[in-house]
């Protein structure tokens, strides 16, 4: 009788344990990337006029920031999800140059309401310079002149190139308890701040997950040294 007993009881155990993984699962699903055109860290030879980015889940919600190679934002109107195929998310963008473009972005599964931020680059291939068909100029000796009075020109303001603002409607995102993180414009601020610093999939992957800032951070920091470090031992 013992025996059956303690048979039954490693039976329940083990459904319950089953049951635990199953709801583990579901809770820390989210809609990852799955691919997008330009690809990551593709090389395309023209600025695209609109990049389309696929998920792994349905999605209730998209945002997308692309930084040019001038480190403006590229964007010309707020991204969207396709609503016949909710796991395709396209924006326009404009030709901001050859150079590297970074995708930043944040969505909410549709499936099960989660929040999940990443980022891609992809590189537009500069144009090869065009052959010069200018024939050669002839050096002649310009006439004698009493006095030669430099040409005036106005004083024209510098072209200056207005910093990326982050687009965002202030909706604290759900799931993300901590109020110094719990929009997106707040996470991509950190973002920015520590560039370089943090690797950004760990940072955006812990505070999906319910971690505080400054444990998101730490994660993130250690893994980004962690990567530095075995980049140098593969180069020896």
């Amino acid at each position: 009788m013992l025996f059956v007993r303690l048979r039954v009881a490693a039976a329940v155990a083990l459904v319950l344990a089953c049951l635990c993984a199953a709801t583990t699962a579901v809770v820390l699903a989210h809609a990852q990337y799955s691919g997008s055109a330009p690809g990551a860290n593709a090389t395309v030879s023209a600025a695209p006029s609109s990049v389309q980015i696929t998920y792994t889940q349905e999605l209730s919600d998209i945002q997308v920031s692309i930084k040019g190679p001038d480190g403006s934002d590229v964007t010309t109107a707020p991204a969207k999800f396709d609503l016949s195929n909710r796991h395709n998310a396209s924006v326009t963008t404009r030709d901001a140059g050859p150079g590297l473009y970074t995708v930043t972005w944040h969505n909410v599964s549709g499936d099960d309401g989660d929040p999940n931020d990443g980022t891609f680059v992809f590189t537009v291939a500069g144009a090869a310079p065009a052959a010069s068909t200018t024939a050669p100029m002839t050096t002649a000796t310009p006439p004698t002149t009493a006095a030669t009075t430099p040409p005036t020109t106005a004083n024209a303001p510098a072209a200056t190139t207005a910093a990326p603002t982050c687009v965002d409607n202030g909706v604290r995102t759900k799931g993300i308890n901590d109020v110094r993180v719990d929009t997106y414009c707040k996470r991509q601020a950190l973002r920015d701040k520590y560039a370089g610093q943090i690797d950004v999939a760990t940072f955006n992957g812990a505070l999906a997950d319910g971690e505080r800032f400054e444990s998101a951070l730490s994660d993130a920091m250690a893994d980004f040294q962690a990567e530095q470090q075995a980049a140098q031992k593969a180069k020896h």
